[in-house]
């Protein structure tokens, strides 16, 4: 196992220091010291690739899309990424990748992409991560084996970020999927694929389950904003109060499966196969129209990643896991801006480094 501390002492031995960044993820300090490397400011694309290929790839993005450079990983390491590349999580200078067929986590520097460490013991289909009180937390799925198993094998397993190792699992015996922190508090997704229900919490201090928020079956996504968590079904959005755990508002949706909740600046996006609707945090309607709508060929559907950053709508297409896919963005009124090859095969995320 190799451990973070020591290769950041080596790096720094051997002249590989960078400039700190602010502790805030999503800003650097614009009048502090600025982080050094070739992928400061910009977004990344993670391509997964196709399942038992090792062939996952980021690619990288500058902010005016003028800069697309691709294998980031790879041209930085000479080494894979591993295979089925899931998620990335970011904390300080630090990019947390995700090899879930792997079973396996790089650990980057974010602004070089340079290996400086790996979680890889400990893991059974790692999916999606937070970082919180120096420690990361990461749902994983389990076996796959028995389909129709009564009993799950899921868990959310604890990492020091200090060596790397997995310090403590917590089961819930149900499936697990996205995850988010909020005021200290780790919020599991109990759903995946379109099947399950609820919210675990987690209390970072104790590292304990503290409650489950039930929410409707066929739950997809979540967000929280302002003390209020907004659960998607695929027909339903509510809204639950995280004080009182009640719901406030339950919101009808009509004409397919619902996906990919997001919600910026005030305003809810979700994804209905190729068509994105927005309506504000305050109404209790649905848009019978969607702000944009594009066609597509692939056998897996529309919007395989989706994320809605700043002034734009960013969507991700995978006709096949045999070629790579296609990167579009738009303005928030639905006007494609741009459009591009991701550079790699499956790309089902947009993560934002500046």
């Amino acid at each position: 196992m190799k451990k973070l501390s020591k290769l950041v002492t080596m790096a720094i031995i051997s002249g590989f220091l960078l400039n700190s960044c602010s502790s805030d993820d999503d800003n650097v300090d614009p009048d502090g010291p600025q982080p050094e490397g070739d992928f400061t400011e910009g977004f990344f694309i993670l391509n997964e690739g196709s399942f038992g290929n090792n062939n996952s790839a980021v690619t990288y993005v500058s902010n005016d899309f003028s800069t697309n450079e691709t294998e980031i990983f790879f041209k930085a390491n000479d080494e894979s990424l591993g295979d089925t590349g899931q998620s990335i999580t970011f904390d300080d200078d630090y990019a947390y990748i995700i090899a879930n067929a792997s079973n396996l986590i790089n650990v980057v520097n974010r602004y070089t992409f340079e290996l400086v460490g790996q979680v890889d013991s400990g893991l059974v289909s790692p999916r999606y991560a937070v970082v919180e009180n120096d420690k990361m937390y990461v749902t994983n799925q389990g076996s796959y084996e028995d389909a129709e198993a009564t009993e799950f094998d899921d868990f959310v397993a604890i990492i020091d970020l200090e060596t790397l190792e997995v310090e403590k699992t917590i089961e819930t015996n149900t499936i697990l999927e996205y995850i988010e922190e909020e005021d200290g508090l780790i919020y599991v997704q109990n759903a995946a694929f379109g099947s399950g229900n609820g919210i675990t919490v987690i209390d970072s201090n104790s590292d304990e389950i503290i409650e489950t928020i039930d929410t409707e079956d066929n739950l997809v996504s979540f967000e929280i904003e302002n003390e209020v968590l907004y659960a998607l079904s695929a027909a339903k959005l509510e809204k639950i109060d995280l004080i009182s755990g009640q719901v406030t508002s339950q919101i009808s949706i009509d004409g397919g499966i619902a996906s990919n909740l997001q919600i910026e600046d005030g305003m809810i996006y979700y994804t209905i196969g190729t068509k994105v609707y927005k309506l504000s945090l305050n109404d209790e309607e649905v848009p019978t129209e969607p702000i944009l709508e594009y066609s597509s060929s692939s056998t897996y559907g529309g919007m395989y990643g989706f994320k809605v950053e700043d002034n734009y709508i960013y969507t991700a297409e995978a006709p096949s896991f045999t070629e790579n896919g296609t990167i579009r963005i738009y303005d928030l009124n639905g006007n494609l801006t741009t459009e591009f090859d991701s550079g790699g095969i499956g790309p089902n995320g947009f993560y934002f480094n500046d």
